[in-house]
């Protein structure tokens, strides 16, 4: 905190409050000019010493702490709701997926001690992740679900065939002079290459999604070995230091991983949550009845 938020802080406080009683409301009191002149001067000594004095510094800390409690516990609620909103999109099979996931890293939780209490935040954003990933693969499976790039393509072939047709016939009529038939050619052929101009759009679209869905079930699938890999490491090796070298080395890649959601047109979930944030929040999902 710099000094003039100090001072903006104490001008707030009861500190001031007093000073402030003490000084010029005795000056007022005394009813002469040298009582109000020393009691002018105290209060601007009180400006000059108290805002640095030890006991407002402690109070103003203890201020400073109960709001950041407070925010923390905000946020932290916040983000327990969104979690508990994305769940609820899941089908059960997703669902269960996360459920399996959860349990596997609370027991990497609860089995590695203090390796994993210094890097709860990292396997909590494997968590976070995961249950995202989750929810990408499901609503690009849908959408893949009711398009297909191979049925746009026939689509696509059919309808350039259909305008090298148009075009043929266009240049005949425009080369025997019938500037009526090939005006009225030249119309449709407007219309048509302006279809399979969005044809090919649509068809970059869909491949996109196919590509994003491929890949999403690619990194659902590493995110839970990456899971499991931590937790076979926790059985066979019970150094602390080597454990938590191994949660830090499996948990890296991931990172790439969520700035690949973030950058999905489609992805509205929170993607800058902090480590303290995913370590604070219980993994398993409360289903509300």
């Amino acid at each position: 905190m710099t000094g003039l938020q100090r001072l903006g802080a104490f001008l707030k406080s009861p500190h001031h409050a007093w000073l402030a009683l003490l000084t010029l409301g005795l000056g007022v009191a005394t009813a002469n000019v040298p009582g109000m002149i020393v009691a002018a001067a105290a209060y601007a000594l009180g400006w000059i010493f108290l805002p640095d004095s030890r006991r407002f510094r402690r109070w103003l800390q203890i201020r400073l702490d109960s709001a950041g409690s407070v925010s923390a516990a905000a946020s932290a609620e916040e983000f327990s709701r969104e979690r508990e909103k994305i769940y609820a999109r899941l089908s059960p099979e997703a669902k269960n997926a996360y459920d399996a996931l959860a349990t596997a890293v609370e027991e990497v939780k609860s089995g590695s001690g203090e390796a994993a209490a210094a890097h709860a935040g990292r396997l909590g954003q494997l968590a976070w992740t995961y249950l995202r990933l989750l929810l990408t693969r499901e609503t690009l499976a849908r959408f893949c679900a009711r398009e297909s790039s191979a049925r746009i393509l026939d689509e696509i072939a059919a309808a350039t065939a259909e305008v090298s047709d148009l075009e043929a016939r266009a240049l005949a009529a425009e080369t025997r002079g019938d500037a009526g038939e090939a005006g009225s050619l030249e119309r449709l052929l407007q219309s048509k290459r302006s279809r399979l101009a969005s044809l090919e759009q649509h068809y970059g679209h869909v491949r996109k999604a196919e590509d994003d869905l491929s890949l999403t079930d690619a990194e659902i699938e590493r995110l839970f070995d990456a899971v499991r890999l931590i937790r076979a490491h926790l059985v066979t090796q019970r150094d602390p230091d080597a454990m938590g070298d191994e949660i830090d080395r499996t948990t890296a890649p991931f990172h790439s991983t969520r700035d690949w959601l973030r950058d999905l047109e489609f992805d509205d979930t929170p993607s800058d949550i902090s480590d303290d944030l995913a370590a604070g929040v219980p993994l398993q999902v409360e289903v509300m009845e």
